[in-house]
């Protein structure tokens, strides 16, 4: 009986020291942001801070966008994508906090050339010095393995004159949809001419975190324009208010742009387009850059400063 008693006793006291020596939990009780309603340009990135409450709480911070294509976020780094409007949200636990986040029309297009990496597609010669040593490869048309193809004559030229994207005073594309009934371009490559320059897009969609199609556009009216790229496959997409149909198939709308003819910027990420199914570990289009703009004669499309960058 001694025995078992002292046995006891000491159980007793082990059970009371752990208990002395325990700390009470700290439960969380929500997540707010340093912003609820932010506006940025397209390009432009903007830091939301979130906090959890009480101090002194240790969660794990969840990022999302409601829609990528307007702006994307990684650890509370917002960027700008595309015109519009979404919600960008930070979730620990059970509680969620969010920042309405506005993307506006960027004036100032000089950041699209502070890139690392450029694989330019349309680019006039004085800007295409200033990036020099950064373009891995080179697609512009240069009329012997690189070529502009208009498709059955169904657009005719346009006027390039004055200012192109950059402000510089050099051409870009610039045509008029033709009384045909359809128009198709684009900038089509000779494969085995080009195997070296073609290989290395292979990388961007193996990793396309950080990558952008860079695209500049005007335009007067508001016709949808698809863009064609190709890879492996074919992806298909259109800038304008709504999808662009082309024989019953139905382009999904990624960007758009004000129609009032004067230069705007687009950048689309390759992550989303790798998501479309855009890839080049096997080359096997001519066409790497095409795009349609519809039957209706008179429908103009300029652009300029086509690429692909890493920022």
């Amino acid at each position: 009986m001694k025995i078992k008693k002292f046995l006891f006793l000491s159980l007793s006291m082990a059970l009371v020291l752990f208990s002395s020596c325990k700390t009470d939990e700290v439960t969380m009780t929500g997540i707010t942001l340093d912003e609820t309603t932010w506006s940025l340009g397209v390009g432009d990135t903007t830091l939301l801070v979130a906090t959890i409450q009480p101090a002194g709480v240790t969660e794990t911070i969840t990022w999302a966008s409601a829609d990528p294509t307007i702006a994307t976020v990684t650890g509370g780094r917002v960027l700008g994508v595309n015109m519009g409007s979404t919600n960008i949200t930070a979730t620990a636990g059970s509680f969620t906090a969010t920042c309405m986040i506005t993307v506006t029309e960027r004036t100032d297009f000089s950041p699209s050339l502070t890139g690392s990496e450029y694989y330019p597609i349309i680019l006039d010669a004085v800007t295409a010095e200033k990036i020099g040593s950064k373009i891995v490869a080179d697609f512009r048309v240069d009329d012997a393995t690189r070529f502009l193809y208009v498709w059955d004559d169904t657009y005719t030229a346009g006027t390039a004159t004055g200012p192109n994207f950059y402000k510089e005073v050099e051409g870009w594309v610039s045509l008029t949809v033709a009384s045909v009934g359809w128009s198709g371009a684009g900038i089509s490559v000779d494969i085995p001419s080009n195997t070296d320059a073609l290989a290395s897009l292979k990388a961007i969609t193996d990793n396309p975190e950080g990558y952008y199609l860079h695209i500049g556009i005007k335009s007067r009216d508001n016709a949808s324009h698809a863009i064609i790229l190709g890879g492996q496959t074919d992806i298909k997409f259109t800038i304008g208010a709504s999808g662009f149909v082309d024989n019953g198939v139905t382009f999904p709308a990624l960007a758009d742009f004000t129609r009032d003819g004067e230069w705007h910027e687009i950048e689309i990420p390759m992550t989303t387009l790798k998501t479309m199914g855009l890839t080049y570990s096997n080359y096997a289009a001519n066409n790497l850059f095409a795009f349609l703009s519809g039957g209706v004669a008179g429908t103009t499309l300029d652009l300029d400063a086509v690429f692909i960058y890493k920022k």
